[in-house]
């Protein structure tokens, strides 16, 4: 694997590893946020998505299944988008803080199907 390549990988994964650990460490936000959508079992949906996130980004960092680990985190970013940054329920700055954060979920979503796709 190339350096750029690892590093480019690294950079992508250090947000999925961080947030992750972050939401195991402190989940009520996420189980909060995840119960008042309507999410099934909202406390473990959330330890599964934050298990998701630290072990798919490390192997991503890693370079190890990196079509597999960005596939898993691109699967498991789509609810942590719509669930946690419902941009079209707020107003004001809230709104435009949320559509902000939106659409950077979808930047990297765009990263790792791109990362997903090539070796």
């Amino acid at each position: 694997m190339s350096v750029t390549k690892f590093i480019g990988r690294a950079l992508l994964a250090s947000i999925f590893i961080k947030n992750g650990l972050e939401h195991l460490q402190n989940p009520e936000p996420v189980v909060r946020a995840a119960r008042g959508a309507e999410v099934p079992q909202p406390d473990l949906a959330v330890k599964i998505n934050s298990g998701v996130m630290v072990g798919a980004g490390a192997l991503l960092a890693l370079g190890v299944f990196p079509r597999l680990a960005g596939t898993a985190l691109a699967t498991s970013l789509i609810p942590t988008t719509v669930v946690g940054h419902p941009f079209w329920d707020k107003q004001g700055k809230e709104r435009v803080q949320q559509q902000t954060q939106f659409l950077k979920n979808l930047a990297l979503f765009g990263a790792l199907i791109y990362i997903s796709g090539h070796d």
